[in-house]
C-alpha cells in the first residue's frame, strides 16, 4: 500500500486541524447580532446551542458548516493529497479535523463537542461507516429527545462499525501492516467525543439534561 511522506502527512493533518478549528457557531451568532453564544444556553459553540439561542436557521447553518469542515479536508486529502489506498493516513486527518473543533486554538482550546465534525470526517472517509452512528443518533433522539444521549450513542457505535461488527459494508477499508494505526485513530475519535459529553452524561443521570423539545424531569416537577 502506498504511503505519503511524513511531511505531506503532517501538513494535511495540520490543515485538517485548522479547518476543524473554525468556530462557525460563534461567528454566525455574532454576525447575526445575537451576542456571544458561549455566554448563552449551555455555552457550547455547536449547532444545538446555536439552535436554542440563535434560532433554527442559524442552527441548521452551523450544523452544515461543522459537518463540512470535517468532510472537506478528508475528502480533499483522499482525492488530491495522498496516493490511492493511504487510508491509514486519512484516518488521522479525520481525527485531526475533529480535534480541531474540540480544541480550537482561537478560543483558548475550548471548542465544541465534535459530533457534527466527526460525522463530516466519516462521510469524507467512508460514508457507509457513518450509517450505524446516524441511525443510533436518530433513534435515541426520536425516543428520548436528548441530543447529548444520541451523540454519545452515535460515537460509541462508531467503534464496532469500524471493526466490522455490522458487516464489511461499514467496516474501515484498512489493510496491511499499518492498519492497526488507522484503527487507533477511529477509536480515539469517538472517545474524544464521549469525553466532551462528560457533563451531559452527569446531567442525564440526574435527570436535569435539557431535551431538544419538551421539558426536563426537573422542570416538570417545578
Amino acid at each position: 500500500m502506498p504511503t505519503p511522506s511524513l511531511n505531506t502527512f503532517l501538513l494535511w493533518c495540520l490543515g485538517a486541524y485548522l479547518a476543524g478549528s473554525i468556530p462557525f457557531g460563534l461567528i454566525l451568532v455574532k454576525l447575526a447580532g445575537k451576542g456571544d453564544v458561549r455566554t448563552q444556553g449551555s455555552g457550547n459553540i455547536g449547532a444545538t446551542n446555536v439552535l436554542r439561542t440563535g434560532g433554527k436557521a442559524l442552527g441548521i447553518l452551523t450544523l452544515a458548516l461543522d459537518v463540512a469542515k470535517g468532510f472537506a479536508p478528508v475528502f480533499l486529502a483522499k482525492h488530491f493529497g495522498f496516493p490511492d489506498g493511504a487510508n491509514v493516513a486519512l484516518s488521522w486527518v479525520a481525527l485531526s479535523a475533529t480535534t480541531g473543533h474540540i480544541f480550537t486554538p482561537w478560543l483558548k482550546f475550548q471548542g465544541g463537542k465534535g459530533v457534527a465534525t466527526a460525522l463530516g470526517a466519516m462521510l469524507g472517509y467512508h460514508p457507509a461507516l457513518a450509517l450505524p452512528s446516524v441511525a443510533g443518533f436518530a433513534l435515541c433522539l426520536g425516543i428520548f429527545r436528548y441530543v447529548s444521549l444520541g451523540s454519545v450513542i452515535a460515537a460509541l457505535l462508531l467503534i464496532p462499525a469500524a471493526l466490522g461488527f455490522f458487516g464489511a459494508w461499514a467496516c474501515l477499508p484498512l489493510t496491511g501492516d499499518l492498519a492497526r494505526y488507522g484503527i487507533v485513530a477511529w477509536i480515539l475519535l469517538p472517545m474524544l467525543v464521549v469525553r466532551r459529553h462528560a457533563a451531559n452524561i452527569q446531567r442525564l443521570i440526574k435527570g436535569t439534561e435539557s431535551r431538544l423539545w419538551g421539558a426536563t424531569k426537573e422542570q416538570k416537577n417545578a
